[in-house]
C-alpha cells in the first residue's frame, strides 16, 4: 500500500513540474493594465525570448493610414520595403525597456513572457518623433539643399511612430509640417534638375536601370544610355564592378559588388560629386548574389544623394 501510495505521489510531483503556467496559453494571467505583454516559444529559452519580443513588436501597426497612402500614391510616391524596415527598427529601438519577466521549459518547449511599460514605450515613441522633427526642421531650413528629397520618407516613418504612441496613450503628437508642405519642398529640390545616367556595366545593366528607379522615385527626372539626352542638366557616370570571393560551401557562391559614380554639371562637365559603395553578397549564383545586392545599392544612393549636389 506504501509503495503505491508512493509511487501515485511521484506521478502528482512529475506532471505538476511541466503543467504549463496559465500565462502561456492566457496572457490576461500575467498582464497589468498599464503593461503591454506577449509570449514567445522556441527550441531554447534565448530563441523563445527573441520570439517574445518580436511577438510584442507585432501588436503595434506598421502600416501608414490610408489617407496617407492615397496622397503619395496620387503624387507617384510609393512606400517601399527599406522605409518600411526603417519604421521596424524604429519601433525595436521604441521598445528597447522589454524585459523577460517569465520564464517556463516543458519537455519540448521553452516559453518567455515579454513585458513592456506602456508609459516607457510611449516615451520612446516620443524620442523618435522628436528626433525625426528635428531632422525635418534642419533639412527644411536648409536653403535649396537637395536633402529635401529625404523629407518625405522622415515623413511617412513619422506618421507610422505618431500612430504607436496614440495606440498607447491616446494623443498624438502634432507634426511641425503637412505633406503637403513635404511635397511642395521636395518638388522645389527636384524641380528642373534632369539627370542622365550611364555607367561601365556589362549587360543587361541591371544596376543601371536600378540607379534610374532610385532616382526618379526621389522625384527627379531621369534617363539612361550611351548617348546622352541633351535635355539633362547633370550626368551621372561610373562603373560597376564584382569581384568573386572564396566560399568553401557547396552549391553557394560569393561575390564583393562595387559600385562608384560621380556627378557633374552638363553645362561644365565640372565634377560635383561622388559616391563609392561596396557590398559583399552570397547566393546559388552570380544573378542571385547580384540581387541581393542591388537594394543595398539603392538605399545607400537615397540616403547620401546629397553628396551628389545636384543643384
Amino acid at each position: 500500500m506504501t509503495k503505491i501510495l508512493f509511487s501515485s505521489l511521484l506521478f502528482v510531483l512529475s506532471a505538476s513540474v511541466w503543467a504549463a503556467p496559465d500565462w502561456t496559453t492566457d496572457i490576461k494571467k500575467a498582464c497589468k493594465s498599464s503593461e503591454l505583454c506577449a509570449v514567445g516559444t522556441g527550441d531554447t529559452r534565448s530563441v523563445s525570448e527573441r520570439n517574445a519580443r518580436v511577438a510584442l513588436s507585432k501588436i503595434f501597426d506598421t502600416k501608414i493610414s490610408s489617407k496617407l497612402a492615397s496622397s503619395l500614391k496620387s503624387n507617384g510616391a510609393e512606400v517601399e520595403e527599406a522605409i518600411s524596415e526603417d519604421i521596424n527598427e524604429a519601433t525595436e529601438t521604441a521598445l528597447a525597456g522589454v524585459e523577460i519577466k517569465k520564464s517556463f521549459e516543458d519537455k519540448t518547449s521553452f516559453y518567455s513572457l515579454a513585458v513592456v511599460n506602456k508609459s516607457k514605450a510611449a516615451a520612446g515613441f516620443k524620442k523618435e518623433i522628436e528626433s525625426i522633427d528635428g531632422q525635418m526642421k534642419a533639412i527644411s531650413h536648409a536653403g535649396e539643399s537637395i536633402e529635401k528629397v529625404k523629407l518625405e520618407r522622415l515623413f511617412v516613418k513619422r506618421e507610422v511612430l505618431n500612430r504607436q504612441h496614440q495606440f498607447l496613450t491616446g494623443k498624438s503628437i502634432d507634426s511641425p509640417f503637412s505633406y503637403e508642405d513635404i511635397f511642395a519642398a521636395k518638388q522645389s529640390a527636384t524641380n528642373d534638375v534632369v539627370i542622365h545616367v550611364y555607367l561601365d556595366e556589362d549587360e543587361p545593366k541591371t544596376v543601371e536601370a536600378a540607379l534610374v528607379r532610385t532616382i526618379s522615385d526621389m522625384g527627379f527626372q531621369a534617363t539612361s544610355g550611351q548617348t546622352r539626352n541633351k535635355n539633362s542638366t547633370h550626368i551621372i557616370t561610373g562603373e560597376y564592378v564584382s569581384d568573386k570571393q572564396y566560399l568553401n560551401v557547396d552549391g553557394f557562391e560569393k561575390y564583393k559588388f562595387v559600385l562608384k559614380i560621380k556627378a557633374m554639371k552638363a553645362a561644365t562637365k565640372v565634377e560635383s560629386g561622388h559616391l563609392d559603395f561596396e557590398v559583399v553578397e552570397t547566393g546559388r549564383n552570380y544573378s542571385q548574389a547580384n540581387d541581393k545586392a542591388i537594394p543595398k545599392f539603392q538605399e545607400f544612393i537615397k540616403t547620401n544623394i546629397e553628396k551628389l549636389n545636384l543643384r
